[in-house]
């Protein structure tokens, strides 16, 4: 079973890649044209597998640089400290007027191309929209530097990355679930919350990432006063 700490802290990185505005928009538009689950089922797969190897990749390589593996809690300090610094950072960036116009500008013009894209583009775009955005490196960057600094054999990574991808993926299945449940009567209501998300929602990101980046520096400067506490 995972520790507490360690599971605590692997959904909040996950969710903080799946509370994605514009990527739950684009699920919910896939839903609204032909093909619906089929169509989402593999931008949501592509999304899979891009986080999966994402943290993977810097799992392994993070591994070969000694300072990952031997500094223990100084570099879950140091991951934590940095990984602050950037989400705030990206926070506040997100929050500024400028950005939040040329992401719509950019998310209207993709929405635009949806419904010409087929499966084999859908699981391409899922991959590319996981991976494109600053924020979501942050995430990997910090959940894997836990997965080093703590020592886990490879079950406990396998079993932490599982939980990991299953929550980036958690609130984009949320469209696709409720359109099951309703037996596909939800085109209108989608079409609205599709709307509010790609035009109004951007301040909740960066709002978001605030308060994680907030969360993740009160964790790096507990650790450094319990490092500087245990040297003195």
């Amino acid at each position: 079973m995972l520790p507490f700490h360690w599971l605590t802290q692997t959904v909040a990185l996950g969710l903080g890649i799946s509370f994605s505005p514009l990527n739950i928009a684009l699920v919910a538009l896939l839903l609204l044209g032909r093909s619906p689950l089929r169509r989402c089922a593999a931008y949501l797969t592509g999304w899979v597998l891009a986080n999966g190897a994402a943290l993977g990749t810097v799992v392994l390589v993070g591994s070969r640089f000694s300072w990952a593996m031997h500094l223990g809690s100084r570099g879950q300090v140091l991951m934590d400290l940095i990984g602050a610094g950037a989400l705030m950072a990206l926070g506040l960036f997100q929050l500024t007027p400028a950005v939040a116009m040329g992401e719509e500008s950019w998310a209207l013009q993709l929405m635009g191309q949806l419904p010409e894209l087929d499966w084999l583009p859908l699981l391409g775009l899922g991959a590319g929209c996981a991976l494109v955005s600053p924020e979501n490196l942050v995430f990997y960057a910090k959940e894997g530097g836990m997965l080093l600094t703590n020592h886990t054999s490879l079950l406990g990574d396998l079993e932490v990355g599982a939980v990991f991808v299953a929550v980036t993926t958690s609130l984009l299945l949320l469209p696709p679930l409720a359109w099951l449940l309703s037996g596909g009567s939800l085109r209108q209501p989608l079409s609205r919350l599709n709307d509010w998300l790609v035009h109004r929602a951007e301040w909740l990101v960066g709002v978001f990432a605030l308060l994680l980046g907030v969360y993740l520096g009160w964790q790096g400067i507990a650790g450094l006063h319990a490092i500087t506490g245990g040297a003195g």
